[in-house]
């Protein structure tokens, strides 16, 4: 398997020699029916991946894609960003590797997930599989359960010596066990690392008395899981995270694709959420993600127009917005931050000022080069007379530094 990091919104050359083969460009393509849309951007002998970062894996080629905000970060360091930023997500929950130095430079990112994976399962696993009881439904030699008094009439009428019962058996062939077994067993398939791999082998066999899913069967989610199963909530999260990852051709039965990618720009917008929340609940407000929802405005039939979607608002116990805040997931470009804001987010923060009659909007960038945590760079909006913040906040983990205006003046996490 040919191993091979790119980074977000960087080109990746085609040709013999550079950095994708023909034939490996090829096979891109055409698993790009399979990838999340607008993943890949083509150019002449060249292409790239948009704001999607993570893992793709096809025909013999293994492509791990990082985020790249800062130029002297090594990939390391990428991975730990990338890693860091699902766990607050919740993408990677109980993830115990941040700051322990396991995302190396020798380290593929995928094997890191299949890592984390295998961690998680071999805790539970130390606590037994999950059972659950099974309706059984069998004839046998003497009195098990109760007696199918129905069945026994039918089937064994002229046999009195065989008796018709049903019983309950505990058994551990149970849907979430079938579906733990089944991405366990394919990221045995997945792994690069033969100490991973061996280790992933040993806890396969905990599973010989457990079957595999369907071809059609989906298993439980981890919101479908009772009481007795819920410990096993993110194993079965992050179980299917890998399961719906990968395409099978139909005609081979074979693997064709497999991928782990994550929209960077969603992925921003919840880990903010995500750290500001505990901020917005010490000052009495609650955080509301892609909302409240209202028109820009409304035609003369009284139908609305241009429903407007804030990506995260702090709303005060009346549930009017405080403060409005738009993640970014971009890099600026220059050492004067406002001057390098697009007019569109300019309009964007200054329509949902107007329109919420909120005195308080935040432009929230990752933190970069040219943009530093407990930085503030504010102005005042023409018209509504609201201020406008422009913020960066750390994508390691750390604690936000996020100078508001309005109730959170200088107010951190």
């Amino acid at each position: 398997m040919r191993q091979l990091t790119a980074y977000e919104h960087g080109w990746m050359e085609v040709g013999e020699g550079r950095d994708l083969a023909p034939h490996e460009a090829e096979a891109l393509a055409t698993a790009e029916n399979v990838l999340p849309p607008g993943c890949l951007q083509w150019g002449h002998r060249r292409v790239k991946f948009t704001q999607f970062c993570g893992v793709v894996q096809v025909d013999g080629l293994q492509v791990e894609v990082l985020p790249k905000l800062t130029p002297y970060q090594t990939e390391a360091q990428q991975r730990d960003t990338l890693l860091t930023m699902l766990a607050c997500a919740g993408d990677l929950e109980a993830v115990d590797t941040l700051g322990a130095g396991l995302a190396t430079s020798r380290t593929t990112l995928l094997d890191l997930f299949i890592r984390h994976f295998a961690r998680l399962l071999e805790r539970q696993l130390q606590q037994g599989l999950l059972r659950d009881y099974r309706d059984i439904d069998d004839t046998l030699d003497q009195v098990r359960g109760r007696i199918d008094l129905v069945r026994q009439q039918r089937e064994n009428l002229f046999k009195p010596q065989r008796l018709a019962c049903r019983y309950s058996e505990l058994i551990a062939d149970i849907p979430a066990n079938r579906l733990l077994h089944s991405a366990l067993r394919l990221v045995i398939s997945l792994a690069t690392s033969p100490l991973l791999a061996q280790q992933l082998h040993a806890l396969r066999m905990r599973f010989g008395e457990v079957g595999t899913l369907a071809p059609h069967e989906c298993g439980p989610t981890a919101e479908q899981l009772n009481r007795m199963q819920s410990r096993y909530a993110p194993l079965v999260a992050l179980a299917h995270l890998f399961l719906d990852g990968q395409f099978l051709d139909a005609r081979s039965g074979r693997q064709q694709a497999f991928s782990l990618l994550f929209d960077m720009n969603r992925l921003f917008e919840r880990y903010t959420a995500s750290r500001l929340r505990p901020l917005a609940r010490r000052k009495g407000l609650k955080l509301m993600e892609q909302g409240p929802r209202r028109h820009l405005g409304h035609g003369d039939s009284g139908r609305g127009r241009l429903l407007m979607r804030p990506d995260i608002s702090l709303l005060d116990e009346s549930r009017r917005p405080v403060v409005i805040l738009d993640t970014k997931w971009k890099r600026i470009e220059g050492s004067d931050a406002l001057a390098a804001l697009s007019s569109a987010d300019l309009y964007q923060l200054a329509a949902y000022a107007s329109a919420y009659g909120c005195g308080s909007v935040v432009l929230l960038y990752p933190e970069q080069a040219h943009l530093r945590a407990g930085q503030r760079h504010a102005m005042t909006l023409a018209g509504s007379g609201a201020r406008l913040t422009l913020a960066a906040m750390p994508v390691d983990g750390k604690a936000p530094e996020i100078e508001l205006s309005g109730p959170l003046v200088a107010a951190h996490v």
